[in-house]
Order: structure tokens, then C-alpha cells, then sequence
């Protein structure tokens, strides 16, 4: 569908949800004016949302680390009930079994059970806000529209006070500009610094971009300031009401996934230490073209010799691609089975407290 913006306007219908990044330019928008579209909105967002009476459709925070540190507040949202309360909430597993029973509920989807069911899904690296625009996509939705999406990060805030790793937490009140409101994080908050490594969040709306490309579905932009620039843009007021015709993204999709496809390419000829095993198999074929020009000068004992060592190193190297292969597949499918076994065991939880409820 994303070609289809070259021919003729867009504009908000029922197949439309907004993405609610937590960016400073979503300060200037009017959320109510967003009621009669679904909306999904992500991590600490919720202390705003409180504070002006009103919730998302959706609710979305794949962040291990930032889930953890809210749980008590996701569990109350989950909680709460009416015709405001929020539809889904889109987690990961390690908060879900942090939840417990609050989270057995069908209100509640579990990202990591959900991801190996799912080509739109699958790509890398994960961000909340990404990986929400390609579930909202899945959910059936065919535009996606982001607002505070920003891409700009001051990766260390002030109060922020350095862990384990690349965590971080808020330890004191200061200056956080990567918000659109004051008090968004709270002292005691635990959070991942934003890139971990370099444009970590550029590459997943890349890679989003890029996985959409084929789909009657596409993503829109209503901050043509936002460093995410993969996706043509819209101005919000004129989307709601007339129509508008979009602006063409400024960054090549097609080129970066050239590039983006030549280095898995790259990455799937050898295994995980690929430039040990290129060096050890260059001396295999040097062993073994030695070993060739000793037997044809008559030094055959020492012919045979290295050539039945370069036979034992090239099987050596094979077996070792093997096993490196094999091993990997195992904990892929160990990892699938975990999860849906899990699953399993919390859609029947699910199916018991209905069940109660209906007695």
C-alpha cells in the first residue's frame, strides 16, 4: 500500500491506529482528538494518561527491564475495568510471569510466544515502539500512524545513575528532554539506555520500513521533524478531517535493504567465528596443495602425511559447522517449545478464572 500514496490522499478511517511514542512533539496534541481512532500507547506514558482522565485502546511495553520496573502500575491497568479501560496489552513474557494472576487474562498477549508465529514480527533489533506498529499491523490494521516519534535520545539524563550493564535508574528529579511531559521518569525507575548501540532504534523502523514494503499496510509520519525518516509524512489535522497528501520519506528503504541482505549473506557463510574457520580452512588447502607438490617430487611418506592431516582438518571444520548449526537449531526450537508450553499452561489459567466466573 505504501505506493499507493503516490496517487491520491489519505486519510483516517477505521483501519487506522495511532502510534503514541512518548517524544516531545506528542506535547502539542490533543489525545481526546484521537477518540474515534484506536490508539496504542507504550511504557511510563500511563502517569500522563492518568492525570487527563483517558486511556489507548492498546497498551504496549516490550522492554524487559522497563516492564519489570512498572509492574505494579501495568498490573493496576490490567485491573481496571469500563468502557475507557484498555482492550490488550502487548508484553513480554518475563513480565507476564512477574504479573502472575493478573496477567491470566485474555486481555494480556505475550510478545515472545507470539514472535516465532510471525514473519512481521521476526525482525531485529526490537523496540516497543516498532514492534507495536508491525503487531497493530498484524492485529489488522492497515495505517499506522506515528505521533511522538521522535528518534532523538539523550542517552544519559540528568538523575540517571548507571547498573548492571546497560541498565540505568533515575535515582533524582532532573532535566529530561527525551519527553513529552515533566515527571515521565520518576526516581526509583529502571530503564535500558535508548541506543545500546549506535542508532539501535533507526535500525528497528528501518527494518520495520522494509518488512511492511510488500504488504497492503503502511506507516505514516505526522512529525515531518522526526529522525525517523522511512516513512512519508502526513500533517495530523489535515489526516483527520479532508485528507491530505502525503510527503515522500527522504531515506532509501531499497538501498539499505541491499546492504542490510549482503551482510547476512556475508553472515551466514560461516559460523558464529567465521574469520577463525576462513584462517583455518586457508591453511587446509595450503597443507593440502603442499602435499600435493611433495608426492609428485617423490617425497611420498611425507605426501601422505599432510595430506591425511588436511583430510582430518577439513572434516574437522565440517563437523564443527555441524555441530554449530545443530546446536543452534536446538535452542531455537528449546526456546519455541518453552514458550509455547508456557503459553499453554497460561491460556488454560485463563480458561479456569472464566470458567470460575461464569459458576
Amino acid at each position: 500500500m505504501a505506493a499507493d500514496t503516490e496517487a491520491h490522499h489519505v486519510r483516517a478511517d477505521n483501519e487506522t491506529l495511532f502510534l503514541l511514542g512518548n517524544g516531545p512533539s506528542l506535547r502539542d496534541i490533543d489525545l481526546r482528538s484521537l477518540e474515534p481512532h484506536a490508539t496504542l500507547g507504550m511504557n511510563a506514558a500511563y502517569r500522563y494518561w492518568r492525570a487527563i482522565n483517558w486511556r489507548p485502546t492498546y497498551y504496549a511495553c516490550l522492554d524487559t527491564v522497563v516492564g519489570i520496573s512498572h509492574k505494579d502500575e501495568i498490573s493496576a491497568l490490567i485491573r481496571e475495568a469500563g468502557p475507557n479501560a484498555i482492550e490488550k496489552f502487548l508484553l513480554r513474557r518475563n513480565l507476564i510471569e512477574a504479573l502472575g494472576a493478573s496477567a491470566d487474562t485474555d486481555k494480556v498477549e505475550n510478545f515472545d510466544a507470539l514472535r516465532p508465529q510471525s514473519e512481521l514480527l521476526a525482525v531485529d533489533p526490537i523496540t516497543t515502539g516498532s514492534h507495536a506498529a508491525l503487531w497493530a499491523i498484524s492485529e489488522g490494521y492497515s495505517q499506522v500512524v506515528l505521533l511522538g516519534v521522535d528518534g532523538r535520545y539523550r542517552e544519559i539524563v540528568d538523575g540517571a545513575q548507571r547498573k548492571e550493564g546497560i541498565e540505568l535508574e533515575i535515582v533524582e528529579a532532573g532535566e529530561n528532554p527525551n519527553y513529552f511531559f515533566d515527571g515521565y521518569q520518576q526516581p526509583g525507575d529502571r530503564y535500558n539506555i535508548p541506543n545500546p548501540r549506535p542508532d539501535l532504534h533507526l535500525s528497528a523502523w528501518r527494518q520495520s520500513a522494509l518488512r511492511i514494503e510488500n504488504l497492503n499496510a503502511r506507516i505514516l509520519n505526522a512529525n515531518k521533524a522526526s529522525a525517523i525518516q522511512f516513512f512519508d509524512f502526513v500533517d495530523l489535522n489535515a489526516f483527520l478531517s479532508t485528507g491530505c497528501k502525503p510527503l515522500h520519506a527522504t531515506e532509501a528503504i531499497k538501498i539499505d535493504d541491499d546492504s542490510v541482505s549482503a551482510k547476512k549473506k556475508r553472515k551466514s557463510e560461516f559460523p558464529p567465528n567465521g574469520r577463525l574457520m576462513a584462517r583455518l580452512l586457508l591453511v587446509t588447502l595450503i597443507i593440502f596443495l603442499i602435499a600435493i607438490v611433495s608426492i609428485s617430487a617423490s617425497l611420498i611418506h611425507a605426501g601422505i602425511i599432510l595430506a591425511g592431516l588436511s583430510g582430518l582438518m577439513m572434516f574437522g571444520l565440517f563437523s564443527r559447522r555441524q555441530i554449530n548449526h545443530s546446536i543452534t537449531r536446538r535452542v531455537a526450537q528449546n526456546a519455541l517449545s518453552d514458550e509455547i508450553e508456557f503459553e499453554l499452561r497460561r491460556q488454560l489459567a485463563i480458561a479456569k478464572k472464566q470458567k470460575a466466573l461464569k459458576a
